[in-house]
């Protein structure tokens, strides 16, 4: 069933990633209202999406993070992509829609410092590299979902060959206490039959004792 799952996901970021525009737009963070981007991630729930845009700032560009309002905040920070100076990012991840056609959407505010938001009429080269990279990011979540279920299948592999290691071991150990076992059989047979024989020539005794006693 789970990968049924992320094939959905596939399949859905495949027909809609090229599809999907970047809209500026006013962002609540906390009791202020700041200029930032919004984008629609189709086919993928927020966990997901959180998840690997953390992975995408956090391991690809080694991005530190704290946290602002509610925001992941990665603050002072150089990120090539958006250009040579650092940077303020915040990002969320909401949804919208009707409950059973929720759609997550990121939230990404961009500033040059002290909450200086970066726009299209104020830095539009800046602008448009930020819309170019969540534009781009769309895809790159695809690309986590392959990979997160790449990871879960060989997490599972791995799991399977120590579990059947283990077996084998036990199969030695087994099979050495089975050999112990026939061994001690042997010897048990033996001696039982070394007692019959016993048994045998003693009762001849007896019986030759009692005809002499008649």
């Amino acid at each position: 069933m789970k990968k049924l799952v992320l094939l959905a996901f596939v399949i859905a970021f495949a027909a809609t990633a090229s599809a999907q525009t970047v809209k500026e737009s006013m962002v609540n963070m906390g009791k202020q209202q700041l200029s930032g981007y919004l984008i629609d991630i189709p086919g993928a729930d927020m966990k997901t999406v959180e998840a690997a845009f953390r992975d995408k700032l956090e391991k690809q560009y080694n991005l530190k993070a704290s946290s602002e309002s509610g925001f992941r905040a990665y603050l002072n920070q150089p990120f090539q992509p958006f250009g040579s100076a650092n940077y303020d990012l915040y990002f969320k991840v909401g949804e919208h829609g009707k409950k059973k056609n929720k759609v997550s959407q990121i939230s990404l505010i961009v500033c040059s410092g002290n909450l200086n938001t970066i726009t299209s009429q104020n830095d539009p080269t800046t602008a448009d590299y930020v819309k170019v990279f969540l534009r781009d990011f769309v895809s790159y979540v695809q690309e986590y979902v392959a990979k997160q279920n790449l990871n879960e299948l060989e997490n599972q592999m791995a799991k399977l060959v120590k579990e059947k290691n283990s077996l084998e071991k036990d199969q030695t150990k087994i099979n050495k206490q089975i050999q112990k076992l026939n061994k001690d059989l042997e010897k048990n047979a033996q001696k039982t039959v070394e007692k019959e024989e016993k048994i045998k020539d003693l009762q001849k005794e007896i019986d030759s004792a009692k005809r002499q006693l008649r």
